[in-house]
């Protein structure tokens, strides 16, 4: 009976302790995840140290060897300008027609533009790979603009040479010889509508010029149109005064025909004085139209013999000084790349 009462036998507790390989397995599990945390870092800086590298050797290679090769293949330009424009104004002065000049001229127009893409592309290679420097982009890209700026400047000289060259050509289209009419007109009218009839398509083809990208072709353009549109009004001024002078001329013998037979009638004075002042406003409006004339046709004489000039000082002073400005400040651009260039790799 004792026993039925008894309290049952409390059950053995069970443990939660890890065993040998548990425990072993979390110490594995943190080293191998610090472990690649200790790689990671270090692959980080060796990433850094190598794409510092891969920088430096850029900026090297732009400094030694790609300004260098910039430099060998802008200087080629030149020669090849003037190789091109020998050739076509020799095929023109052969004589030979424009088309038969372009072909006598197609090589070395092909040299200049083979020579001009190969500058345009080393100027490229000077920019690839600079990264993000402020600095340095900003030396890079004075350096381009200067060099775009000379290799527009060529080129515009080269492809718009012929219409330049032929603008005072007979057998041309702009047919500006016929400016100077000289002694082809009877009088100063038909002067004036010969110039007029020559004007026209001379300074549309010397406006396309304005167009070339050349900035001594675009000047003489400006200038060339202003010169021909004043001789013009002047040949317009002289001969509408030469038309009123010989009216004038008309009306003056009238009054002196008048005056006479006033005279020979025995006109009250009133009358011949009338005639007298009439006489005396005509000749006022003629010195004056005499001083307008020597105005005009002087101004018009001037321009004339100023043409010849104006061509000529395209090439023999304002190309000249325009490519003494490139020759001057495309070195110091180079000179600024390098020096920003040493400046960054000391850093």
């Amino acid at each position: 009976m004792s026993n039925e009462y008894a309290p049952a036998a409390t059950a053995p507790e069970q443990t939660t302790k890890p065993g040998p390989w548990k425990r072993n397995r979390a110490v594995l599990v943190i080293g191998l995840v610090i472990a690649l945390l200790v790689a990671a870092a270090g692959t980080a800086v060796a990433l850094t140290q190598s794409a510092a590298q891969q920088r430096k050797d850029t900026l090297l290679e732009v400094k030694d060897q790609r300004l260098n090769d910039l430099a060998a293949a802008r200087d080629k330009l030149q020669p090849a300008v003037n190789a091109y424009l020998a050739a076509y104004k020799k095929a023109r002065n052969a004589p030979a027609s424009k088309d038969q000049a372009v072909q006598d001229s197609k090589k070395e127009l092909d040299d200049f533009r083979q020579a001009a893409e190969a500058a345009r592309t080393s100027l490229q290679s000077v920019k690839a790979g600079l990264g993000s420097s402020e600095a340095v982009n900003t030396a890079v890209q004075q350096l381009e603009e200067s060099h775009l700026g000379y290799f527009d400047y060529m080129e515009g000289l080269v492809e718009s040479y012929p219409r330049f060259e032929g603008l005072f050509r007979a057998d041309d289209a702009a047919g500006c010889n016929g400016l100077f009419v000289g002694n082809k007109a009877a009088n100063l009218r038909e002067r004036q509508q010969l110039l007029a009839k020559a004007a026209a398509p001379c300074r549309e083809a010397a406006n396309e010029l304005k167009q070339s990208g050349n900035v001594a072709y675009e000047d003489f353009a400006r200038t060339f149109d202003k010169r021909v549109a004043d001789l013009e009004k002047h040949a317009e001024t002289t001969a509408k005064a030469e038309e009123s002078y010989e009216e004038f001329v008309r009306i003056k013998d009238d009054f002196v025909k008048k005056l006479a037979d006033a005279e020979a009638r025995n006109a009250p004075a009133d009358e011949v004085l009338k005639i007298a002042d009439d006489a005396r406003a005509l000749n006022s409006k003629i010195r004056a139209n005499r001083s307008e004339f020597d105005f005009a046709a002087e101004r018009y004489l001037d321009g004339v013999k100023g043409m010849p000039d104006l061509v000529d000082e395209v090439f023999t002073k304002n190309v000249t000084e325009d490519i003494k400005y490139y020759e001057a400040v495309i070195p110091l651009r180079v000179q600024l790349v390098k020096d920003v260039i040493d400046a960054e790799l000391v850093e």
